[in-house]
């Protein structure tokens, strides 16, 4: 039985955009597809412009209210039937061989839950960046963890595939994820399914405008980006085996820590998150020692077992940049005390 491949597609006033999607799945090689297209109650043509296509493959739902894209995401996995599942943007454009490609790949590598590939790029207006090539890391899995663990996302979710019953272990998707929603999946395939790249690009990422869209940066998604992060980072906590952990992080551990604990994994977590490279994963990490410590039993071990106390859980703020309110003391602080020299210079002087 021929497999088939279900493009999960949130849709959201992409009425200028959503033609170039639907048309870039009727022209595919392989027939073998539905795309499940949800409209997050958009105010544009979108809906009208979708009805255009009478192709039985192609389903429409419509949200009772604006949901999000996982939200969204969900529904259309609920109304799906397919053996691979592909979440697609209804701005961007699949190469016509994609459905190809992606179960062949399938099919060359039965052990494989998620297939990624490199990406082509456009303007908003669907001019193609000839020379620029988007291509997905080709570290391991672990590399990719740490780097997402102490920097940022790395993966490009354009183009991503998964088996269907690979899908299903990390759906649902967290409802509340707007800017992070891909960089929270990332991390969860990652820890959890075996994933691959392939040398192809089949995907053409249509970059947003400066002025519209979820991906646009202003200083609101960057502050989403922010307040994400929380939810983000939560998903390390899903290692609760001190091997697991020694595969991300390395022998390292072993030097900072000594021999390690299953039980002390949260604390672990929480420390070496205080050397990420952002404030918010390292406000992660200090609430992660703050939750393990406030169980007494848990704060007695880590003393018996590595000699923490309250001083040292004191001296993690040194971690963290000053506060405009610590700047501001140490310059008013400054300025009384040149302001004091200046007093004590013109006081001698007056008496001389």
């Amino acid at each position: 039985m021929k497999k088939l491949v279900s493009i999960l597609c949130p849709s959201y006033n992409h009425e200028k955009y959503i033609k170039f999607f639907i048309d870039s799945l009727l022209a595919q090689t392989n027939p073998n597809w539905e795309l499940i297209i949800v409209d997050d109650c958009s105010t544009d043509n979108n809906v009208a412009e979708i009805q255009k296509y009478n192709d039985k493959r192609i389903k429409l739902i419509k949200n009772p209210f604006n949901t999000g894209i996982n939200y969204t995401l969900n529904t259309a996995f609920e109304h799906s039937k397919g053996d691979i599942v592909v979440c697609g943007a209804s701005d961007d454009v699949f190469m016509n061989d994609f459905v190809e490609n992606i179960l062949d790949a399938f099919e060359q590598n039965p052990d494989t839950d998620v297939i990624y590939s490199d990406l082509k790029v456009m303007n908003h207006n669907g001019v193609i960046q000839k020379n620029e090539i988007w291509k997905q890391p080709r570290c391991d899995k672990n590399t990719s963890l740490r780097r997402m663990f102490f920097c940022s996302n790395i993966m490009l979710s354009p183009s991503m595939a998964l088996r269907r019953d690979s899908f299903s272990k990390i759906y649902p998707l967290p409802i509340p994820l707007s800017q992070h929603q891909d960089y929270k999946m990332h991390i969860d395939v990652a820890l959890n399914l075996k994933t691959l790249v392939i040398d192809k690009i089949l995907i053409v990422y249509r970059k947003p405008s400066r002025t519209s869209g979820m991906s646009v940066h202003n200083s609101k998604t960057l502050r989403t980006r922010q307040l994400e992060e929380n939810i983000v980072m939560d998903s390390f906590l899903q290692i609760t085996d001190v091997a697991k952990l020694r595969e991300i992080f390395g022998d390292d551990l072993l030097q900072r820590f000594g021999v390690l604990e299953n039980k002390f994994i949260p604390y672990y977590l929480g420390m070496l998150a205080l050397d990420a490279k952002t404030e918010y994963k390292k406000l992660w990490g200090y609430n992660q020692v703050v939750k393990f410590i406030t169980n007494p039993e848990n704060y007695n071990l880590l003393y018996e077992k590595y000699g923490f106390c309250y001083k040292d859980f004191l001296d993690l703020a040194d971690n963290f940049k000053k506060t405009t309110i610590e700047k501001k003391y140490k310059k008013y602080k400054n300025l009384f005390n040149f302001s004091i020299i200046v007093i004590l210079v013109l006081l001698i002087v007056s008496i001389f």
